[in-house]
């Protein structure tokens, strides 16, 4: 699980150094007229949450439960992000959701267990981002910044009292977007966003407590109107 967060990284790594390279063109005239761009830009998309998780010490009643796990489905949903952009290449970005609903199941030794809990949850993340303006109607970009991953709602199934942390989070993200006109573009980009917690509930009465190590990549695709 951890790997797969291990290859994210090298590929955000490996995004990143190729569009360094292609910074060093030199830009559009326009780009380079610090009054003339519009510097406000909302998107709304469809996007993909695909979760890698491990929960590494549960216990019951005080002691390790051996072989034990959970596993976390994957979601969709529809978020939003607004920028604003300080210079045509940097802009800030807050990006937000309709919070999906995490269906937690048990796994390894807990698997008899099933759907142990539920619970809906939403980053929101604020970004600093690095917007490369020298291949036309293309527009790849880059962003790093902070996410506050929240929990509501949580549901009991096989556990009781069950209760999730609201956890910070660093947030890694690479895109691009595509010119239609002068005000719309098509966007898309993925966004990587690891993060630890706690989670507590009961099993037959006895308290049940664990990490959960949690590895989401979201990947969205939607529509940019820029003003």
């Amino acid at each position: 699980m951890r790997k797969n967060a291990a290859h994210t990284y090298t590929r955000l790594a490996q995004y990143t150094a190729a569009l360094a390279v292609l910074s060093a063109s030199p830009q559009p005239a326009w780009a380079q007229d610090s009054g003339d761009f519009k510097r406000w830009a909302v998107s709304v998309n469809a996007t993909r949450v695909l979760v890698s998780e491990n929960a590494p010490d549960i216990t019951l009643a005080g002691g390790h439960v051996p072989g034990s796990n959970v596993r976390i489905g994957d979601a969709t949903t529809v978020t939003a992000d607004i920028g604003y952009f300080v210079t045509p290449n940097i802009a800030g970005n807050l990006f937000l959701g309709v919070p999906p609903t995490a269906q937690i199941d048990g796994a390894g030794s807990l698997e008899p267990l099933g759907t142990v809990a539920k619970v809906n949850y939403g980053p929101i993340i604020l970004s600093a981002q690095y917007h490369f303006n020298n291949l036309g109607k293309v527009h790849p970009y880059l962003g790093v910044g902070v996410g506050r991953i929240i929990f509501l709602n949580a549901r009991d199934r096989a556990l009781a009292n069950f209760s999730i942390d609201d956890s910070w989070a660093p947030a890694a993200q690479v895109g691009v977007r595509y010119e239609l006109g002068a005000e719309w573009m098509l966007n898309a980009d993925v966004r990587y966003v690891p993060f630890s917690t706690h989670a507590t509930g009961s099993l037959g009465g006895a308290p049940v407590r664990t990490r959960l190590d949690i590895d989401p990549v979201l990947t969205s695709v939607g529509v940019t109107y820029r003003f």
